[in-house]
């Protein structure tokens, strides 16, 4: 088949692909969640295997422990929560009018623009309808049905993966054929199962700790609601580079409304972004290690896409997803290529760097690259000049040879 009838059938398989994970998001999002929580706690399932625990009973215990955490925290914030969006439109006026004192300038224009308006579409009155849209509340009461539902399949699934213990280890016995199969594919998927438990379960650690750490400064601070801003800042952690961005703003905005002087209003998004940068810097390459660093340009379109199919749940799933195909391409030697690509900057072979060396020289200015040039065929015509001799002094004094 020629070349571009494939790379026609390429585009038709993403185009076909992304249709489906937009169409089947209801579905296809609470599945992948599941398969991601069951990552995330297989290293706990194996420690209650080790106390004698069967799989069964440590899902059912994981599970239960999830809800009840969840649904504690919940418990907490949901009064929080329901004030801040009953007070939102208050804040956003509030915010505004901060913002206006502040500038000194935002109130002339403002008052300037709605003259002109108001010039340019004086018509006599008349009677208008109004059709008010419906709100937030009401929009989110509306799916709630929905979300329940995908809540129930994605526990349900979660605890039938955590379950099922080795099942996947004995499907994948039972299909290769030789023995020397058999055990590479069992090394390779324990070593991918290994490295993504470990990083998911580290990374949502670091990030509740982040969010407890968050959460009591903002308490210190004065800031209302901290606990709201520690559970923001667990889910927010999860979203690469943006999440870091809207926590420092809301931060800002919920600070401006709350105090009077303009360093009280910055100090709590200053002290944000301190920790979240403190974490992204140090703590997270410290206990994950270089080795699972991603291309910051690839995360960011993973990201984007994610986000653009799936919304809120697409920006948390958007990391973990990258790091999985990461670690899988990893060990599966045809899928090499595509890891280096995701990963982050490594060392180069001597043979690459001469190639960058020898591309990239034509971006030197023409001036640059002829001086260059000269300089090295003086060095080359000094190198080739012959050696200097030295001038011959004469016979040398003659030994007394007479006793």
């Amino acid at each position: 088949m020629p070349s571009h009838h494939s790379w026609a059938l390429v585009g038709i398989f993403w185009i076909m692909a992304l249709s489906v994970l937009t169409i089947a998001q209801g579905l296809i999002v609470p599945i992948v969640t599941a398969m991601l929580l069951a990552l995330i706690f297989s290293p706990v399932r194996r420690a209650l295997g080790r106390m004698g625990l069967s799989s069964g009973v440590a899902a059912a215990i994981i599970l239960l422990t999830l809800i009840g955490t969840v649904g504690t925290l919940g418990y907490f914030v949901s009064d929080a929560l329901k004030d801040s969006l009953a007070e939102a439109p208050h804040m956003i006026a509030d915010v505004g009018d901060k913002l206006k004192e502040l500038t000194g300038t935002v109130q002339p224009v403002m008052d300037a623009s709605e003259q002109i308006q108001d010039m340019a579409t004086k018509e006599p009155a008349t009677d208008t309808v109004t059709i008010r849209e419906p709100g937030f509340l009401s929009g989110f009461a509306d799916r709630m049905p929905v979300i329940a539902g995908q809540i129930v399949i994605c526990l349900t699934l979660t605890f039938f993966l955590i379950a099922s213990g080795n099942l996947f280890y004995e499907k994948l016995v039972q299909v290769m054929p030789t023995l020397k199969d058999k055990r590479r594919a069992l090394a390779v998927a324990r070593t991918i199962e290994n490295q993504l438990s470990v990083y998911l379960l580290t990374i949502t650690l670091i990030n509740m700790g982040l969010g407890v750490a968050i959460g009591l400064t903002m308490w210190a601070l004065g800031m209302p609601d901290p606990l709201l801003f520690g559970v923001a800042a667990f889910l927010l952690n999860y979203i690469p580079y943006i999440g870091a961005m809207a926590g420092v703003g809301i931060s800002f905005l919920v600070g401006l409304v709350t105090f009077d002087s303009a360093t009280a209003a910055i100090l709590p998004a200053v002290c944000f972004w301190a920790m979240t940068s403190f974490e992204g810097q140090f703590v997270t390459p410290v206990m994950v290690g270089r080795r699972l660093r991603l291309n910051a340009v690839v995360v960011f379109v993973s990201f984007a896409l994610w986000a653009w199919l799936w919304s809120f749940m697409g920006m948390l799933l958007a990391t973990p997803m990258l790091l999985t195909m990461k670690v899988v391409s990893d060990h599966v030697p045809s899928m090499a290529s595509f890891g280096k690509f995701l990963a982050d900057r490594d060392e180069l072979s001597r043979s690459d760097r001469r190639i960058l060396k020898y591309v990239f020289r034509r971006d030197v200015p023409l001036g640059k690259r002829q001086e260059a040039r000269e300089a090295k065929e003086a060095g080359e015509a000094k190198a080739n000049l012959p050696a200097p001799t030295l001038p011959d002094a004469g016979p040398g004094p003659k030994a007394n040879l007479t006793a």
